[in-house]
Parts: C-alpha cells; structure tokens; sequence
C-alpha cells in the first residue's frame, strides 16, 4: 500500500502544472473502414489518431467514432490483422470530418510503427538501426511459454536456459545486461540478466507487440545494451482514451509440456479516466522430449495488473500496479545439480507512475517521466523444502525525457536524465554480500535531415556505485581480495546514418562506443550457486567494459518483397564473463566459475526476407552467424589448477551457432498456412570445458483462421513445432548433456477481440 500511494503522490508531481486552454470548438471524427479489392467492411480495425493519444475501433459495418478533436493536423494511423497498415494526414478544422478509408490486405508482415531505440515513433522502415517486430498474426505464430522461446529464431536472436521456464534472449552473440529487457518501456526489476537459471519476470501472453532492435544504438535505455533491446509493449498505464470498452481474450494448450494457458487484458472509459485491467495465469507440465521426460520442470505461473490515466489533449497521466507470481523446477541429473532438480518461487509487485505532456511550445515536442518501484523475491529451494539460496531486490527508477521539435538545422532530438537506486539482499548458501549500489545517467539524441538522408548522434555518460554491506574477502589467485565499494563512469556516443534512395531500398550504417559496469554478483559472489549448479567466484578488481562497434544495414520493402540484412563486429576492451576453471568449488561438488575481463572480438551476420512469389504466397527465410573470440587480456587471473595464467586468445564460451529457417506460407485476411525447416550447424567453436553440439534440421507447420462472430474478431492459430521429433540439443542450454530439448509439440492459441 506505501508504494501505491507514493505511486499515487507520483502521478500528481508528473502531471503538467498548467493545461493548455481549449478555446476552440472539438468535432468528431467519424468514418469507415473497408477492403480495398471487395468493399467489405472491416470490424475490428484499431484507428489512432497519434499526436492526441486517441483511439477508436471500427464496429460490425467497419464504422468508427473519435470524439471532442480539437482542430488540427494530426497522424491517422489506421492496423487491422492481414492488412497493410494505412498512416494519412488528417487535417480538422471546426466543424465534423468524416473519412473513407481501404486497406489493402498484406501477406507480408510489415510493422506500421516502432518505438524502441528511436527519438519518436516512426515506422519500421525508418529506424536507423536493426529492428524486428512481432505483433498482429506473427505474433500469435510464434507465441510461447517465456519472452525468449517467443523471439528465438528472430534475426540475431538465440535463447539460453537451464529449462522451458527460463529462456532468455542472446542477441548477437551477448547476454546477460547486455541484453536490456523492457516492459513499456521499462526494466522489469527481476535478477533474470544474472544467471541463467532466473526466469524473466515477464508473460507474453497479452503482449500487444515486441520490438527487438540489435546493436548499441539504444542509447535511450542505458549504455549497458551492447547486444540490443527487447521490449514488450501492452501499455499498462494507458496511453490512448479509450471512447469504448475494448480488449483481448486469450488462450493456449500445448502438447509438449500438457501447458495450459489462459489470459486476457481490457480497457474501458470511466469517469474521466480509461481504466485497464489484465491477467493471466499458466501451468505446466514436465518437458516431454524424443528421448524421454525431463522431471522437474513443471511450472505455474500467474500475473495481474490494474492501471488507469487521464488522457487529455495536452497528453496523458497515469499509474499501474503489477503482480507476477512465478513457480517452476530446474532438472537436474549432472555435475553439481541434486539428482532431483531444484525448484525455485518468485514473485514480483511493481508500481509505475507516468505522464507525458505535449505543451504548445514551438520548440518543446513532449516531456515524459516515469517513476517506477519494483520488489522481487526469489528463493531457490532444495527436495527437503528449505530455502538454500535467497535474492530479494527492490529498485526505484526516475526518468524523464524531453524531445524537440526542429531547432535550425535539426529535425529533432530528445535530452534525459535518468536515476536509479537498488537495494539486493542476499541469504542462505550462497556467500554474495548484500549490495546496494545507485547510478545516474545524462543522455542526448539529435537528428539531421528529412529528406533521403538521416543522421543521429548521441552521447550518454553513466556513473554507478557499488557498495557491498557486509564485509568479506574472496580468494584469487592465493590473494585475500576484500570486497570494498567501487566506482564506475564513462561516455557511451553512436553515430548513425540512413540514406532512402528510390525503389524502397535503404542503406544505413552506425559507429558506437558503448559501456558496461560489472554487475554486483560478477564483483562480489563467493560461494555455491544452488540452482545454477556453480561455484561462482567474482573479482572485486574487475574493470569496466568499453565495446566499440559498428554495422552496415540494408533495407528492401517494397510490393513483393521486403529484406533487411545486416554485418556488424564489436571489439571489447575487458568483457566480463565466467571462466570455468575445470575445478570443483570448496565443497567439491560444483564447478568453478571465475569472473574475468578479457579483450574480446564479436563479429557476424544477419538477414531476413520476404517475398511474395504470387498473390497470397510468401517465401520466407531468416539468417543469423556470430563468432566471438578472445584476443587477449592484460590482467592475470587463476588458471587451471590453481596456477596463475592469462586469458589466452580462444573462442568466447557460448556463443550459439551459424542457424536460420526457410518457410513459405500462404495468407490472406481469413486464411493462413505454411511450414518450413529450421536448421542449425554443429558449434565446433568452444570455450573451456565446452562441448561440441551437433547440428540438427527440423520441420514445423501452422494453420490459422480468422473469422467475425457478433463484429468481433476471433482467431484460431495452431502450430506443430519439430514435426519430425527431431533430437536437438542448444548450444545454449545448460541440460543438453542429459537431454534434448522438446519433441514434436502441437500448440493450439485461441484469441478474441472486443
């Protein structure tokens, strides 16, 4: 309750001190929505009107109703699923505007908009970066259980885990906080980036889209991001006013696990305010596989949250409050785990407070601050039920950013500041010291040119603190190293340019400097890691990362075909990792992980296309290809044996390998069906102690069906995953020692709109 009012108080302070006048008269803004080819109407379509946070739905004869818009020339962005997206001027004035407009359907999945990583919302063909989304029919095909096995198979995307329960993305060849995970936005505030056993606290059942953008140019969301950002966007403080109840439900059963899924989210006016509720709840099964049952991975899973905004002309102002509640078991069966698994319990609150202000400033576009409060609890529990190891972490985060409108020569540009403070305790086996540390960050973006040339640059300078509360020494190479309090700080910059020449064909390419402080648990553990089945020794003397990278992109999208392909190589100066020592911890049962900087070298490609062979056939395909290799290390650490060594130059541990999928699916606004193979290489390229995996080839299908029942719009998407109950073992699970990942799996997701 403290920290809901605090949210509350929040809400109040972020709110602008003066409104705007509305002198003028509002009008409404009424119109339809119909098939290009058949004149149909088409319920169920979603129309924004952008600059005003306004949004409507298109009803059984494809009629729609915004009222009270104040004159104007704003955005009209018009998304229905299996239709091309329509984005028109629309100009009001003082009297009622009524629009016609027709889509087009669209076999290609082609994103109106994107968010992540970008000064304002544009649409994807115009992100200066790498960029993926999953939203609309995409989406709901490749919908699974965790955040990672949704987007794994996305360009430059792979998945670590120690069990179905706990796939996190790597992008690029980078995990960890390198990988910045957001919600609206936001960091979650779960320990998901740690260790690989920790599950990211996020559901992506009633997510709306996710945006993956690759590469450092995420200035925005912190210089730690040096593989990318994933965001997962379902507004839970509302962004849009809602003029009707309106929302999703869902739910999914696969074969696999025998999971069953249900949830849904809506959204309603009330009062003034639009409301939005949501929830969902998922339970599964042991992990069924071609060569037997992988115990103890069942999971349960519920979460919930209710938030509510005022939306004005002027922008908005909210707060949400989210609970995740999250069960599931680890396997076990190899060196270090308990011969029955490890079964972990968390759950998480978080309160958010935002509001964003469009004044009528010329120069002035929109100020936006968001104060978030998170508390997560994780305990990973032994077969006799006592708690053996214990993270509790609560974290508060202040942001606010300003963007502009054009200033002489630039287009536009955005300035922030954000702060955050974190307190970890620690408790049971593991020997981390509880830790507090806080840091604070000055960023800024501008942009040059609107015509065929854009260019961005950005700089963001970071400091953090690092103060463990307990006093303690770790033993490195035969030396007491005490763990004292550290400071950090460095400038992270990017330079990025798109050039748009004729025929839909883009050509972009960025130089970035980016920077990572080492995590509390790479400074300070010192003990066993019960459920990661390690013994983690971290180094008080680590050196922060520098990382310096740069890509070349280039970008098709045009009637039949639409491409993005991508090189890029990032050098790092002290990348932190966990060397395994080919020992066994102090009580002999757990290997032995060091943390260590080492100068480090991550190069590859990526590529997706589409293209549409004749009129609702697509031919689809994806590829991705990283090696990451140590160059060498000035810092001497423990060897093998206990003998000092240097890191000598070698292959950077898990680093998934060369991997992609070639498919062709039929689609029109009702109707969609194909297959296709994926495929990976046998992972010749190890680390220490690694093990080569064998490459695999693997078929999946899908058939799915739109269809109106009462205006509203139903879909039915079923999936067969690995047809051929191939036997595949990821590079980057922990468990493919003692068994593969899943069979064949038949999924079956059912979803209505309201």
């Amino acid at each position: 309750m403290r920290a809901f009012r605090a949210a509350l108080v929040a809400v109040c302070c972020l709110m602008p001190a003066a409104v705007p006048a509305q002198g003028a008269r509002t009008v409404a803004v009424t119109g339809t929505v119909r098939d290009t080819a058949t004149g149909a109407p088409l319920p169920g379509a979603v129309v924004r009107i952008m600059e005003l946070h306004r949004e409507g739905r298109t009803h059984e004869d494809g009629s729609f109703v915004i009222g009270a818009v104040p004159p104007g020339t704003y955005r009209l962005v018009v998304q229905r699923i299996g239709y091309r997206a329509a984005d028109l001027p629309l100009v009001v004035a003082d009297r009622p505007v009524t629009v016609a407009i027709a889509l087009r359907e669209q076999p290609m999945q082609v994103a109106a908009t994107v968010i992540t990583g970008q000064i304002s919302e544009r649409g994807s063909s115009d992100a200066i970066t790498s960029t993926s989304v999953l939203s609309e029919a995409r989406l709901d095909r490749r919908l699974d259980g965790t955040l990672g096995s949704t987007i794994v198979g996305t360009p430059g995307v792979a998945m670590a885990q120690m069990g179905p329960a706990t796939g996190r993305p790597v992008i690029r060849g980078m995990g960890g906080d390198r990988v910045v995970i957001l919600e609206d936005g936001q960091r979650p505030g779960d320990l998901s980036s740690t260790s690989m056993d920790h599950a990211v606290a996020i559901d992506p059942l009633t997510a709306q889209r996710i945006e993956v953008v690759r590469g450092p140019m995420s200035l925005l969301y912190g210089s730690s991001a040096l593989g990318g950002v994933v965001n997962l966007i379902r507004h839970e403080v509302p962004t849009t006013a809602a003029e009707h109840a309106h929302g999703t439900l869902s739910a999914q059963a696969s074969s696999a696990n025998g999971g069953t899924t249900l949830g849904g989210w809506g959204e309603a006016p009330l009062a003034g305010l639009t409301v939005r509720g949501e929830g969902s709840f998922r339970h599964t099964g042991d992990l069924r596989t071609p060569v037997g049952v992988l115990g103890n991975t069942q999971s349960m899973h519920a979460s919930g949250s209710v938030g509510a905004s005022m939306v004005r002309d002027w922008g908005y102002a909210g707060v949400a409050y989210r609970f995740l509640g999250n069960e599931y078991g680890l396997p076990g069966g190899f060196v270090g785990a308990h011969p029955g698994g490890v079964d972990i319990a968390m759950r998480r609150h978080s309160v958010r407070a935002e509001a964003d202000w469009h004044p009528t400033s010329p120069r002035v576009e929109s100020v936006r601050a968001t104060v978030t409060f998170s508390d997560y609890l994780h305990d990973e529990i032994e077969g006799d039920g006592e708690v053996a190891t214990r993270y509790q972490q609560r974290m508060t985060v202040g942001e606010v950013v300003a963007r502009h409108r054009p200033i002489g020569g630039v287009s536009s540009g955005a300035i922030g500041a954000r702060a955050q403070y974190r307190d970890i305790t620690t408790a049971g086996a593991l020997r981390t010291p509880s830790t507090a540390d806080w840091s604070l960050a000055l960023f800024a973006i501008e942009e040059w040119g609107t015509g065929p040339l854009r260019l961005q640059a950005g700089a963001r300078y970071d400091h953090a603190r690092f103060t463990p509360l307990e006093r303690s020494t770790i033993v490195i190479n035969g030396e007491d190293v005490p763990t004292v309090a550290r400071d950090f700080g460095a400038l992270s910059a990017s330079v990025g340019a798109l050039y748009r020449f004729e025929h839909g064909i883009r050509l972009g390419a960025s130089v970035s400097r980016a920077y990572r402080t080492p995590d509390f648990n790479e400074l300070y553990s010192d003990g066993p890691h019960l459920a990661a089945y390690s013994y983690d020794v971290g180094n008080p003397r680590l050196r922060q990362e520098t990382g310096l990278g740069a890509e070349l992109f280039a970008r098709v999208e045009r009637d039949r075909v639409r491409a993005e392909a991508a090189v890029y190589v990032n050098r790092m100066d002290g990348y932190v990792f966990p060397r395994n020592t080919g020992e066994l911890g102090r009580q002999g049962e757990r290997w032995k992980f060091q943390y260590v900087n080492a100068d480090a070298r991550l190069a590859g490609a990526e590529g997706e296309f589409e293209w549409t062979l004749r009129e609702h056939v697509v031919l689809e395909g994806t590829l991705s290809y990283v090696r990451g290799t140590i160059t060498g290390s000035r810092d001497t650490i423990p060897g093998l044996n206990g003998e000092p060594d240097r890191v000598a130059s070698g292959d950077l541990p898990l680093i998934p390998p060369l991997n992609g999928r070639i498919g062709l699916r039929h689609e029109t606004a009702r109707w969609s069906a194909g297959g296709g193979v994926r495929a990976a290489a046998r992972q010749v390229c190890l680390g220490d102690f690694e093990t080569p995996t064998a490459g695999y080839a693997t078929v999946d299908l899908f058939l799915g069906r739109r269809f109106l029942v009462g205006g509203r719009l139903h879909g039915v998407t079923l999936r067969i995953d690995n047809l051929l109950d191939a036997e595949i073992r990821d590079h980057l699970s922990r468990t493919k020692l003692i068994i593969p990942d899943a069979g064949r799996n038949v999924l079956l997701l059912y979803r209505v709109q309201f």
